[in-house]
């Protein structure tokens, strides 16, 4: 390929080169990656700069050219400014819609042509200023659209983007046969106060209507005394225990319904489209970061906001007439 080709953002091949950056988290990725029907229809190569929180997510999608990850030392930055030295792009693209140290000072040391970002008033190293794209209450997906405007993308379909892993399919099933349907239920949140108690979970569980399907929950290593504790108390509960977050995504595929609090299960049931019963803080609407299966139920506390306060009874009323199976 002529690696000199300028991108094509009017029709026809993708030509050119590019780099996205964004090093953050799994669930915010999955939302992130909303942009990247545009950017593979624009740019025939992509390289994809992300970090320790989102690589495994990132190398599930063979799209990508190259992979580079992001280490916060002294030795993992050699190793981006020789990657960066080596090439020349035609775009280099920031997927925040806030300004952060690390991007502002990568954006630096990647040669492209036109590079779109924050900026800050004493620190303008992006073509394409992204400061204005957020909007209280806009949802993620939507401000990829106005990024991906700013970056002169050809506009392509915005959704959620998650690929699942191989090795990770192989390993669900081996967990559990993929012919029985089962419900999954995720107790685990980044931020403990989007988490909500064992107690609670089980009067639920209890009080609604779910299908005589087993019952699969989830939990990170140390969430996993929550979970046994649930399994304990529900005859068809069993307890996974995944080695990552591709794990999870791989579980989240395969069930018929998913129940969790707000975390980056909600987004990964988004990407693959799979029903969904959230609970979550409140009484603010959640729309940036709101669940996008077709089939969902969002529930949140309602005073004070923490999930904490959301009563078992409150939950099931909410839900009763309401499962989105």
């Amino acid at each position: 390929m002529n690696r000199s080709a300028k991108p094509n953002s009017e029709g026809g091949q993708p030509a050119g080169r590019a780099v996205l950056c964004n090093i953050g988290r799994a669930g915010d990725t999955i939302l992130r990656n909303a942009i990247l029907d545009s950017v593979y229809q624009t740019y025939a190569e992509v390289t994809y700069l992300c970090g320790r929180g989102n690589v495994d997510l990132i190398r599930s999608d063979p799209r990508h050219s190259r992979v580079i990850l992001f280490r916060n030392s002294l030795a993992g930055f050699g190793r981006i400014l020789k990657a960066a030295v080596r090439e020349r792009y035609d775009a280099y693209l920031d997927l925040k819609d806030h300004d952060s140290s690390v991007s502002l000072v990568l954006a630096r040391v990647f040669r492209a042509r036109s590079k779109t970002g924050v900026n800050r008033p004493r620190n303008r190293p992006f073509h394409h200023d992204t400061r204005g794209v957020w909007v209280p209450g806009l949802h993620k997906v939507e401000v990829m659209k106005l990024i991906a405007k700013a970056a002169g993308l050809r506009l392509g379909t915005f959704q959620p983007s998650l690929v699942c892993a191989p090795d990770s399919i192989h390993w669900f099933r081996q967990v559990h046969s993929p012919a029985e349907p089962f419900s999954l239920l995720n107790v685990s949140a980044t931020d403990p106060n989007r988490m909500w108690p064992a107690e609670k979970w089980i009067a639920y569980l209890k009080g609604i209507a779910l299908p005589d399907w087993p019952l699969l929950v989830n939990a990170v290593p140390a969430d996993r005394e929550l979970a046994r504790h649930i399994c304990g108390a529900l005859p068809r509960a069993k307890l996974i225990q995944p080695r990552h977050f591709m794990d999870v995504v791989a579980a989240v595929a395969a069930a018929r319904l998913v129940l969790t609090v707000d975390t980056g299960v909600m987004h990964a049931c988004s990407a693959l489209d799979v029903p969904i019963v959230v609970l979550a803080n409140g009484p603010e609407p959640i729309g940036e970061f709101a669940p996008l299966s077709t089939r969902r139920l969002v529930i949140q506390a309602l005073a004070p906001r923490m999930l904490s306060n959301l009563t078992a009874e409150e939950a099931i009323a909410a839900t009763r007439g309401r499962l989105p199976l």
